[in-house]
């Protein structure tokens, strides 16, 4: 499969008074192939919408490369322009924060052609009005505004808008979180309809595992910050060996008590991101530390048919091979 986008040792930092320097995203490395999906998961706090955000241009990249078609974005004069010129657009958790409320429907979809195409007034209409068909919703929607519609109907809005720049890569961040079971669902559908259709590669950011399990090829889990496991979704999810990504899977509620007896339970809450702890930083809340995880980080390393980042991985799937 042909890399669309390589992220390589990405770090992201944060500085306030109160908090002095934090680092969100620590030396991070993904590879984004074209026309599947990545999820990158991980608990409130992980870097996943850091990431996201840096790959837009829309914060500041400490170090690192993001590269799509041998342009690296945070090396460009004005990155979020570089990324939305080589295809690459954001849908993000709130629709409604994300479209103006003043306007029509039709017109925030159009935003994105208007900024690229001189065209009149009634054509963008028109382009907007199909885009919204598209996207399961009426002609009669054009007009209305944000707060007229229900939160999945917004969403499908956002999607609309997207489309209408003719995106290679779409950022999904916390997309389908804030919806209820059944319009997630939906709206799942719609994306993966859309992406054989034309050719999207998506980059899915959740803590949702169920949204997870439905859209992913690829799955990368995050945790402070740096990319603990990754590979193919079946093999990450249904074989899970960081005790961290075990942990997520255990949260999961399940009719099969069974599994959750199998699964890895997290112990505490996760640390301070502006104060991570040495070595492994999971080792304060994994049952399964040794003295080597509290002083040695381990590396990312090829294990098992996925990279892992775990001192005691063979000792993990041995453990855990009979439960």
């Amino acid at each position: 499969m042909t890399v669309l986008l390589q992220v390589r040792d990405l770090t992201v930092t944060y500085r306030s008074r109160n908090r002095g320097t934090l680092t969100a995203v620590a030396g991070v490395s993904l590879d984004i192939h074209e026309a599947t999906t990545l999820a990158l998961i991980g608990e409130s706090g992980s870097g996943k919408s850091s990431v996201a955000r840096a790959i837009c241009g829309l914060t500041m990249v400490e170090s690192g490369a993001i590269k799509i078609d041998e342009c690296d974005l945070p090396r460009e004069i004005d990155p979020a322009s570089a990324a939305g010129q080589h295809g690459i657009q954001i849908v993000f958790q709130d629709a409604s924060s994300s479209l103006d409320p003043r306007w029509p429907i039709w017109k925030s979809v159009s935003e994105p052609r208007r900024a690229r195409s001189r065209s009149s007034s009634a054509e963008h209409r028109r382009a907007a009005v199909s885009l919204l068909n598209r996207v399961g919703l009426p002609a009669s929607f054009a007009d209305r505004r944000p707060h007229q519609l229900s939160g999945g109907q917004r969403q499908r809005v956002t999607i609309a808008r997207a489309l209408a720049a003719d995106p290679r890569i779409v950022i999904l961040d916390e997309a389908v979180s804030a919806l209820d079971v059944s319009v997630r669902n939906e709206i799942l559908a719609l994306l993966d309809e859309l992406k054989r259709e034309r050719r999207l590669t998506y980059l899915f950011i959740s803590h949702d595992m169920g949204a997870v399990a439905q859209i992913a090829g690829d799955v990368a889990v995050l945790y402070l910050g740096k990319v603990v496991e990754a590979g193919r979704a079946e093999t990450v999810i249904r074989h899970p060996l960081h005790p961290y990504t075990r942990a997520l899977i255990a949260a999961v509620p399940s009719i099969h008590p069974e599994r959750r007896r199998c699964a890895t339970q997290a112990i505490g809450e996760p640390d301070d991101p502006a104060n991570p702890p040495s070595g492994c930083r999971f080792h304060r809340r994994c049952p399964y530390v040794i003295d080597r995880c509290r002083s040695d980080e381990p590396a990312r390393r090829e294990y098992d048919f996925r990279d892992i980042a775990c001192h005691r991985a063979e000792d993990i799937k041995k453990l855990t091979a009979n439960a």
